[in-house]
């Protein structure tokens, strides 16, 4: 699966792309009320406008009709000769057929209306047919002849209205067997006026200036906003490694002051948290193995040995536990910087050292490996892992993988493994699962798993489904 690149993943541009879905979505309900309101409204002034010149049709029709047959070409002539109209009537012997505009949505709903309406108001005709199309395409006569193909006297004064470039409306109705009614006349719409496009060239400009306008804001503006956020980002992270951070300036929003506020609190606290455990530190370091030595002196003088050796198991004791307790803090402490840890280098270190005797711990890894933390602690996790894996299980395999969120290292020994109800309780400070006279302080797991979780990951402890105990040191790389 392809991850993303950093930019779609900021809340910059998921608030624009919402904002831009948003307004896109409003443009689209608008234009789909605007588109309906406009059509109906364009729809019912062309049929006014056609239905007008039908009207006027038809009085033409009833003219010629209640003329006498010698007398109908004779006025046709007239009305040819005289130029300078809008109209062209002829009767012709047969229907002469006109290429209809189809490229434009409401040509089909107008001629059918309109051949309707004359239906409707002449009975008794048998046949009407309308068309609609350009000046240019327009076919007259009986023989079907182009109009700009007659002499220039008929066509230069014939459908004309000014230097526009107007639809021809033609209607032809049949009078008889061997007459048809020819009248075409200019229909006073644009072309565009035919057809109504759901959003307009002048609505995407709009749309486009007011979407780039409103992402460069809105950009703008999340952009300050989210200062204070990467702000607190940056200072959580620094807290992850140092726990002691510059305060940051409260500034933003009020939320986001508050949220500040609350941090550089928390900062605080942590401070003085770390300063009571140093101080918490050096007095048991220097209270308690003062007197410790005290006793130690004096159970040497003790005559009775019984007693004295009774004494100095005791101390003895006392000592191993007061050193693990500080081993404790000190190995989880986090004064140490993070720096760039050649993996592969530290477990090549590790697996020389434990089989300097006979050939113990093996290593399954083919590349380099870095990762970014604190050296000595993460020496520290992976050397009490590895001494542990080969106390209990004498043999033990290394193997790493590497992600781009986590390292992982694995370790199995070859031992007893562990009962399953004990996995989470050996992570306890001095407990141990394994046998009593077993050198050690039952503080190595705890410590290691402090350390994973320092630097963002886990230690888990698994039983092999063949023997031994299998341990995942995960360590994050976001810390």
């Amino acid at each position: 699966m392809n991850k993303l690149p950093p930019l779609f993943k900021s809340i910059t541009f998921r608030v624009g792309a919402t904002l831009l879905v948003v307004i896109i979505i409003a443009e689209l309900i608008a234009g789909a009320i605007w588109y309906h309101a406009n059509e109906e409204e364009k729809k019912e002034s062309i049929k006014q406008t056609a239905l007008s010149i039908a009207e006027g049709a038809l009085d033409t029709y009833s003219y010629f009709q209640s003329l006498p047959v010698n007398y109908r070409h004779l006025i046709l002539s007239q009305l040819r000769e005289s130029g300078g109209t809008r109209f062209f009537i002829s009767i012709n012997d047969k229907y002469i057929p006109n290429n209809t505009l189809t490229s434009f949505r409401y040509t089909p709903w107008l001629i059918q209306e309109l051949e309707q309406e004359l239906m409707s108001s002449l009975s008794g005709v048998e046949e009407i047919h309308v068309a609609l199309t350009k000046r240019e395409d327009i076919r007259v006569f009986n023989s079907a002849i182009r109009l700009n193909e007659l002499p220039e006297i008929w066509t230069k004064y014939s459908l004309v209205l000014g230097e526009l470039n107007l639809p021809i409306l033609v209607m032809q109705i049949k009078m008889s067997e061997q007459e048809w009614f020819y009248i075409a006349s200019v229909l006073p719409v644009t072309f565009s006026s035919l057809s109504t496009p759901f959003i307009e060239q002048r609505q995407f400009i709009f749309l486009g200036i007011t979407s780039v306008l409103l992402m460069l804001c809105t950009a703008w503006i999340v952009r300050k906003e989210l200062r204070p956020i990467k702000s607190l980002a940056k200072a959580a992270t620094l807290m992850g490694s140092q726990l002691v951070v510059k305060e940051i300036k409260e500034e933003g929003s009020s939320e986001m002051k508050a949220t500040v506020h609350a941090f550089n609190k928390m900062n605080r606290r942590v401070r003085s948290y770390i300063r009571d455990r140093e101080m918490l530190f050096s007095a048991i370091s220097h209270d308690l193995k003062t007197p410790l030595a005290c006793l130690k002196l004096r159970t040497e003088m003790l005559d009775d040995d019984h007693t004295r050796l009774r004494f100095e198991k005791l101390l003895n004791e006392f000592e191993l536990l007061l050193k693990g307790a500080l081993q404790c803090i000190r190995e989880t402490d986090i004064h140490e910087e993070p720096e760039r840890i050649d993996i592969g280098s530290l477990l090549v270190q590790c697996a020389d050292y434990y089989n300097r005797h006979k050939p113990t711990v093996s290593l399954d890894h083919t590349t380099d490996t870095y990762y970014v933390g604190k050296p000595v602690a993460i020496k520290r996790s992976i050397y009490n892992l590895v001494d542990n894996a080969v106390l209990y299980g004498e043999k033990v395999d290394i193997s790493v993988l590497n992600s781009a969120s986590y390292l992982v290292i694995t370790i199995r020994d070859y031992g007893p493994g562990i009962e399953n109800k004990l996995l989470e309780k050996v992570f306890e400070p001095y407990f141990r699962a394994g046998e009593q006279d077993i050198d050690g302080s039952g503080l190595g797991l705890t410590i290691s798993r402090s350390i994973a979780r320092s630097h963002g990951g886990d230690l888990i402890l698994n039983n092999h489904p063949e023997r031994g105990l299998v341990v995942e040191l995960f360590l994050s790389r976001d810390v």
